[in-house]
């Protein structure tokens, strides 16, 4: 099965459906080149002074990570809070939560030599695996032109169809995200991927950031990553998906907070996301059980 590439043009409903249909889809050229010049050079000095930290057999000895990307990119919010891609994000994860949340935001620079990196899929972090409710949404961003030698993306179309409990996909099928600057590489949690051997003499810098149900722990503590004091900078949207927002209604929530938080938002800044649903349906569904 082939990488389908749709249209920058082309509908959330339309990325959704291939989405949940193959576990992967490309949408070439949705952010402009000067927004992917100026995270690119925002991340630069960030990545050359740390970007090697994370070395190991899975990561690579020739792959620069750096996991603060708001702290110091401001220009990124328009990659993760993309109006596609929150519009991809509520078909896929709001039928399994209220809300979802960012789980990791990560700024991956493939170098020269790197070699291929293990296909793996996002959702192990959880130690659950039911099927048909994905976990995990995984949004790949080109900062540069992504190619078949300068280490592309490797991603396995269908293999979202393999619970791991059971046995693997063939690890042998896999395609590789060629997409211009900018474009978007959309990947279920449950989707096999990895990053590819750079067999160029240029790096390859991309932008990871993965959403996660609201009711799960985030894979990176974004309290911490992007504390109150720079979160405060953002849209309500993006501080909710950042966390600073409970999950929920009423007694029904997860990460309440009382108190003063510069960053906090009372409020579901999506409309998508105030469906008044809890663990008894409505409050009126609450009341007329005998709860208020």
């Amino acid at each position: 099965m082939d990488l389908t590439v749709l249209d920058r043009t082309a509908d959330a409903d339309t990325v959704a459906r291939i989405l949940q249909r193959d576990g992967t889809v490309a949408v070439r050229e949705l952010a402009s080149p000067d927004l992917t010049d100026t995270v690119a050079r925002e991340l630069r000095p960030q990545l050359d002074a740390e970007g090697l930290r994370s070395r190991s057999a899975f990561n690579g000895d020739l792959t620069l990570r750096y996991g603060g990307v708001l702290t110091t990119a401001p220009g990124a919010a328009g990659l993760v809070d993309h109006d596609l891609v929150i519009a991809v994000a509520d078909r896929i994860l709001l039928p399994f939560a209220e809300t979802y949340r960012i789980s990791s935001l990560t700024a991956i620079e493939i170098l020269p030599g790197e070699t291929d990196q293990a296909l793996h899929r996002d959702d192990t972090i959880y130690p659950i695996d039911i099927a048909g409710m994905e976990l995990i949404l995984g949004v790949m961003w080109s900062l540069c032109d992504f190619t078949m030698e300068n280490g592309g993306t490797r991603v396995i179309p269908g293999s979202h169809r393999y619970s791991r409990a059971w046995h693997l996909p063939d690890l042998s099928r896999w395609s590789v995200a060629e997409m211009q600057k900018g474009s978007a590489l959309f990947f279920l949690g449950s989707t096999w991927h990895g990053g590819a051997a750079n067999r160029s003499d240029a790096s390859r810098l991309g932008l990871v950031n993965s959403y996660c149900l609201g009711w799960l722990r985030p894979e990176v503590n974004q309290y911490l990553t992007t504390p109150p004091e720079i979160a405060a900078r953002y849209s309500p949207r993006l501080r909710a998906l950042l966390g600073y927002m409970p999950h929920g209604l009423g007694d029904d929530r997860c990460g309440s907070f009382r108190g003063d938080c510069p960053a906090w938002v009372s409020t579901p800044p999506e409309p998508a996301w105030r469906t008044g649903r809890s663990q008894v349906g409505t409050m009126a569904d609450a009341r007329a059980q005998g709860g208020g």
